[in-house]
């Protein structure tokens, strides 16, 4: 207990993020369907850190610092809040591209760059933890050529979305019969860019201004590209 409630002083952004994707889940999609998006995101999540800081796949090798996340809760050297982050990162990308493209049936790949272009932010912000209320946590060793990270990061990252997703997908057939009519669609977007919204002002908080451009180029870019796919549905 208490070293659940010092990782939520630790790390209050992340449940907030979590409270939120909880709520929109519940409201859209049915607590099934969403506990069952935390509970395979987190897994999934949680196994490609634990194989990655040990054998550098699938997201290249990188070390947490644990002197740093003394008295957070850990899971096979990994934070589970970390692992948990995924899940709604993800979810906020899947309901995204519904809300643009349609069916899941539909969406193809575009639920997980959507994805990869969150972390195109949130990677070379965390990087730079020691600078905000991150913290320092972790490193790459080789560092990276993107603003410190691997290129192999990011294939990571795409590899793990597309695994959650569309295992998200298949098993909602399995269990369910059918989806749902979402009561509030749009909010699977706003969370995505609320999300963008919060490692873009940390970004240029910190004075990583060159960081921020090319992030916010690329989301204007994956913005305009969605409301043409819109338009063109």
């Amino acid at each position: 207990m208490q070293s659940l409630v010092t990782t939520i002083l630790h790390r209050p952004y992340v449940f907030a993020f979590l409270a939120s994707f909880l709520a929109i889940g519940i409201l859209n999609r049915g607590l099934g369907r969403t506990l069952l998006f935390l509970v395979l995101g987190f897994f999934i999540a949680w196994l490609s850190e634990y194989s990655s800081i040990r054998n550098g796949f699938p997201y290249g090798m990188y070390h947490y610092i644990y002197e740093n996340l003394e008295g957070e809760i850990l899971l096979g050297g990994v934070p589970v809040w970390d692992s948990v982050s995924y899940s709604f990162l993800a979810y906020a990308s899947y309901e995204t591209a519904v809300y643009f493209i349609g069916p899941i049936g539909r969406i193809g790949l575009i639920g997980p760059i959507l994805m990869v272009l969150l972390d195109v932010i949130v990677d070379p912000l965390a990087v730079r933890g020691d600078r905000w209320f991150l913290g320092k946590i972790f490193y790459y060793p080789e560092g990276g050529i993107y603003f410190g990270v691997p290129l192999s990061n990011f294939f990571g990252w795409f590899l793990v979305a597309l695994a959650i997703i569309g295992g998200y997908s298949f098993l909602e057939k399995f269990l369910f019969r059918s989806s749902p009519p979402l009561r509030k669609p749009l909010l699977g977007p706003l969370f995505y860019w609320g999300i963008l919204a919060f490692n873009l002002a940390i970004t240029f908080w910190i004075g990583e201004f060159s960081l921020g451009a090319v992030g916010a180029a690329l989301h204007l870019t994956s913005a305009a590209v969605l409301f043409v796919l819109a338009r063109r549905k």
